[in-house]
């Protein structure tokens, strides 16, 4: 996949220098991205449709992923300066290296915006369907129905970062567990699987929803709240079992088990 120097700077304006050619340094970097992205993200079919005509969308936001992977891979390696227009390679004496701090802010800007267009990658890479929607790249970069960096934007304010994205996986792999103790893990699964194959449901969509919420208030150490969402969720299931019919089947015996009454006309009923 060819990246040109002009589509390279439109998506990394900070590398955009009239006097030297960051795009250079970067470019021999680009093959091995691509490999990245098809190996861990696309897989076969989001490949073969990256690299077809007729998905321009799907095509330019892999083009974005791997710029943004290529430049991040390598930046400290090139001995780069900030110049007035951005980002630039160190070409004469006359140009002193910027601070630590300037260059860490700017690559941490630069992170999450990496993080956004993997989300943006995922949401288009979905659209294809139960062609990538049942692949292994679709199971492990969509493993939570939290996958998505822009969630945890939307819910907690844009000053979310790449760091608070990072430090949130531990919680958010705790609160899918405490979902699917509740919902069961094949009504999970049949909400990932409807995600990842966009086969999400009007029926879907606000279970959906409130597990997002939970899990966000889960990343934000609410548990009060947490509990609360949770009744209101259940409380949506247990209204419809013949909606939410996966639920009924293994999820809501669990939550309504009765307790064994030892009577004598119980088959284990105990002597004593």
């Amino acid at each position: 996949m060819e990246i040109t120097k002009t589509e390279f700077e439109k998506i990394l304006s900070v590398a955009t220098s009239a006097t030297v050619e960051v795009y250079e340094k970067v470019e021999p970097h680009f093959n091995a991205a691509y490999d990245e992205c098809k190996a861990d993200v696309l897989g076969n079919w989001g490949t073969s449709a990256a690299e077809d005509a007729h998905h321009e969308v799907l095509t330019a936001i892999v083009k974005e992923w791997v710029a943004f992977r290529a430049f991040l891979d390598v930046f400290r390696q090139l001995d780069l300066v900030l110049t007035p227009t951005g980002f630039g390679v160190v070409s004469t004496n006359q140009m002193a290296p910027a601070s630590k701090q300037r260059v860490d802010a700017l690559i941490g800007h630069l992170r999450d915006s990496a993080l956004r267009t993997h989300g943006r990658l995922l949401s288009e890479l979905c659209k294809l369907g139960s062609d990538w929607g049942l692949s292994r790249q679709a199971e492990e970069n969509i493993d939570t129905l939290f996958y998505d960096f822009r969630l945890l934007q939307k819910m907690q304010g844009p000053a979310a970062s790449h760091l608070d994205w990072q430090a949130a996986q531990r919680l958010i792999g705790e609160a899918d567990e405490a979902l699917r103790l509740k919902l069961s893990n094949q009504y999970m699964d049949h909400l990932l699987t409807a995600v990842r194959c966009d086969t999400v449901t009007a029926d879907d969509r606000p279970v959906i929803f409130q597990c997002r919420h939970i899990i966000n208030l889960w990343i934000a150490g609410d548990q009060e709240a947490v509990r609360l969402k949770m009744r209101r969720l259940l409380s949506t299931l247990d209204a419809d079992l013949e909606k939410y019919e996966i639920y009924g089947q293994f999820g809501y015996p669990v939550n309504h088990h009765e307790n064994f009454q030892n009577t004598q006309d119980a088959p284990a009923y105990v002597f004593g």
